[in-house]
C-alpha cells in the first residue's frame, strides 16, 4: 500500500496588502484525520483553497508524495467547500453524475456508485428530486457524495456536519473511517472541538495566519495536562484572575478553571488567596478539552501580538 504524504512547506499568501498565511508548514500522512483548526479569518479556507490548487500560494509550495500540486490532476483530491454548490434546478442523480465523470468515471460507473452512496445515507428515494426542493441537511449529503464520490487519494473536509442529525453524523462518520482505513488522506476543518476532539489524530491550529501549534491531538492533551485545575467556592473569587502566571480559561457562577504558567507559582499560596475571600468546595486537577486549549494559545498568541 502506498504511504500517501502531503506536504505543505513555508506557504505564505496576501491578499490586497493583507497577509493571509505566513511561513505555513505542516504534513499530513495516509490514514489520520487531520484537524485544520483556527478562528474566523486564521486562513483555514485559503489554505484548503491551495491545497486543492484554485488558489495559488505567493510563496513556499505544496506537494503530494513528492510532486508538486500544480502538475496532479484534481481526480487525486475531493474537496467539500463550507459554501455549497449544488445546482439548485438539477435532479440530485444528474447531479452526481456529472460531478463523477468530471473525475474520469464513466457514466455508468457514476450512477452505480451515487446510487450505492445515495442508499447508504438513506435518501436514494430522492434521486429524481430536484435539488432546490430538498431540506439542507439532505443537500449536505448529496454535497459530502460528490466531493467523496471518485474515492480522491486526498478529501478536504470544510464543516461536514453542518445541517446532519446525530444519526447522519454516525453514518458519515462511519464511512470517513472506512475511507481512512484505505490509507487515504483526509482533513477536516471544523468550529466544533468536541468534532475535532472525537475524529482527528493530528491538528493544526493556526491564527493570525501563523501556526501556533502541531501535533499529535494525544500529544498535544498530554502537554497541557499537567497544569490545569478546577477550583469551585461558595461565592465569587474575583482576585483569582489577579494572580500572576495564572491564567482562567472558563469561568461559572462560582467555579473557575485555570491553568498555571508559571512553575514558581505554588499551590498552596493559590489556595490561601482563594480561602481569604471564600470557602473552597471542590479543587482538583482536570484533563484539559480541546477547546481549553484551543482558547489558551489564541489568548497567549493575542496578548504577545499586542
Amino acid at each position: 500500500m502506498e504511504q500517501n504524504i502531503l506536504e505543505v512547506q513555508n506557504v505564505s499568501k496576501s491578499f490586497n496588502g493583507h497577509q493571509v498565511l505566513k511561513n505555513l508548514s505542516f504534513t499530513v500522512q495516509g490514514g489520520e484525520t487531520f484537524g485544520l483548526l483556527g478562528p474566523n479569518g486564521a486562513g483555514k479556507t485559503t489554505t484548503m483553497r491551495m491545497i486543492m490548487n484554485i488558489l495559488q500560494p505567493d510563496e513556499g509550495e505544496i506537494l503530494f508524495n513528492g510532486i508538486r500540486r500544480q502538475r496532479l490532476k484534481g481526480v487525486h483530491f475531493g474537496y467539500l467547500p463550507e459554501e455549497r454548490g449544488l445546482y439548485p434546478r438539477a435532479k440530485v442523480l444528474d447531479v452526481l453524475i456529472y460531478f463523477g465523470t468530471l473525475n474520469n468515471f464513466s457514466v455508468r460507473k457514476a450512477e452505480v456508485e451515487a446510487i450505492r452512496y445515495l442508499d447508504r445515507l438513506g435518501i436514494v428515494q430522492y434521486t429524481d428530486a430536484r435539488i432546490n426542493e430538498l431540506s439542507k441537511g439532505i443537500q449536505q449529503k448529496i454535497q459530502f457524495i460528490a466531493a467523496f464520490l471518485h474515492d480522491p487519494e486526498v478529501l478536504i473536509l470544510d464543516e461536514p456536519f453542518t445541517g446532519l442529525d446525530p444519526i447522519n453524523q454516525t453514518v458519515l462518520q462511519e464511512i470517513l473511517e472506512e475511507y481512512k482505513s484505505k490509507n487515504k488522506i483526509l482533513i477536516l476543518s471544523t468550529h466544533l472541538m468536541d468534532q475535532a476532539e472525537k475524529l482527528c489524530s493530528h491538528i493544526c491550529l493556526i491564527n493570525q495566519a501563523q501556526v501556533v501549534i502541531d501535533g499529535p491531538i494525544s500529544k498535544i492533551r498530554q502537554r497541557f495536562r499537567e497544569d490545569a485545575y478546577f477550583i469551585e467556592a461558595d461565592r465569587p473569587i474575583p482576585d483569582l484572575a489577579e494572580i500572576k502566571g495564572l491564567q482562567i480559561i472558563e469561568e461559572g457562577k462560582n467555579s473557575y478553571k485555570f491553568l498555571v504558567e508559571q512553575q514558581s507559582l505554588k499551590f498552596s499560596d493559590i489556595l490561601k488567596k482563594v480561602e481569604q475571600k471564600a470557602r473552597i468546595l471542590r479543587f482538583e486537577v482536570f484533563e484539559p478539552s480541546l477547546h481549553d486549549i484551543f482558547i489558551r494559545l489564541i489568548q497567549k498568541q493575542t496578548e504577545e501580538l499586542k
